[in-house]
This record gives structure tokens, sequence and C-alpha cells, in this order.
């Protein structure tokens, strides 16, 4: 029986992967002479990896695409100016899902309800303390770590059953953050993964029976 349900952020419970790919656009123009080609390249990129942190999607821009190397400490100065790019329009009631937010008020009795995001901790931390989800969640993890790492810290910290844990995400790499823990996985609000797992992505949460659907994910992914 489903007890533990892990939600990703953003793309699930609250939206801005546009307004992030805007500011990471705006941070490569600043510092790059990317041309359009490159930056098409990483918006694709960008909106296929959801789940990635901001870290290793700059990373991915200067290696992969520009080809360029780069130190640790350079993305580090990277990542904090991109917090500090969309600082302004990231902190909005407007971007919240009310469908999601609806069901988790709803059936925060019925399950445990945990946040991991590819979001960097401290900022989600502050987000979240500003749109007031904080009292539904029993924790708000952000990055680093990885997010295979954060469902395998939540396993051990809370002595959790993999069986009775459900992960909720809209990308690739959040699915195999939950193969990597034997967590079953639900898609949502992303057409690749509903064509990749149709028997386990959820369309809309009114009305979602999340226990029986989770049952069919668990035999179908395990």
């Amino acid at each position: 029986m489903l007890k533990v349900v892990v939600w990703d952020f953003d793309g699930v419970i609250f939206d801005s992967m546009h307004l992030k790919y805007e500011g990471f656009k705006t941070l490569f123009k600043r510092h790059t002479k990317a041309d359009i080609d490159a930056l098409k390249t990483f918006e694709d990129y960008h909106y296929a990896n959801g789940g990635v942190s901001r870290f290793d999607k700059i990373a991915h821009f200067y290696q992969q695409i520009l080809k360029q190397d780069t130190k640790p400490e350079q993305i580090n100065a990277l990542v904090e100016e991109f917090g500090q790019i969309i600082a302004k329009d990231l902190f909005s009631r407007e971007h919240l899902n009310l469908e999601v937010l609806d069901f988790i008020k709803i059936n925060d009795q019925k399950y445990t309800f945990h946040i991991a995001s590819a979001a960097l901790h401290s900022e989600l931390q502050i987000l979240c303390e500003f749109l007031g989800l904080k009292p539904y969640f029993k924790s708000i993890e952000g990055s680093p770590p990885q997010k295979a790492k954060v469902l395998a810290n939540l396993v051990a910290t809370y002595h959790y059953k993999p069986y009775e844990m459900l992960l909720i995400g809209d990308s690739r790499s959040d699915y195999e953050s939950a193969q990597a823990n034997q967590i079953p996985f639900l898609g949502y609000n992303n057409p690749t993964l509903q064509a990749l797992l149709p028997k386990a992505y959820i369309s809309h949460f009114a009305n979602l029976d999340l226990n029986t659907l989770t049952q069919q994910a668990y035999l179908d992914q395990f």
C-alpha cells in the first residue's frame, strides 16, 4: 500500500521551466558568443531534463554544446549569478499548479509527502516558505546532491520501504532516479513520459486513484 509520495517540484508543483530557460539564456549571452543553434540545443536539453540541477545544466552547455573546458569554481560562480537573474520573477504564486496543490491539501493526512527537487536547496527552502508549502511536507530537499541520492537518503533516514513509496516527476531523469532506488514512478506534464510510460502517467489529478495507479506502476517497472 502506498504510504509516501515524493514530489518533484518544478514542472509538477511549480511551473517555472520557461522562466528558468530565459534566465539561462540571459546568463549565457552575458558570458559567451553562443549562436542561435547553440541556444536552441540547450533549450531542448533544458526542457527534456527537468530533474537535472542548474550546476549540471550550465556545465552541459559549456562542456557539451560549446566544447569549452570549465572549472568547478567557474560553474559555481555562474550558478550564483543565475540565481540572481531569476530571483525577482521566481517568487510568485502565479507559478503554482493549483490542480496539484489541491490534491496535496486534500490528501495531506492520507500520505506522507516529501519534495525532492533539482532546484538549489537553499533557494528551494526560501521559495517553499514564501509559497506556504512547508506545512504539507515532511522534508523539502534540493540539490546538491542529485535526486537519486536524495531518494536514497529518504529511504535510509526514515526507514521507508521503496515499494511503499512513489515519485511523481516530469522528466526522464526523475524516472531514472526512481528506478535506481526501486521506487515506483508516475510521470506528469511531459508527453515524452506519457509515450514511454502510458500506464504510469497522470493526465490530471481530479478524482485520481493514486494508490491503484502506483500499484500498477510497481508491477510494470519491477
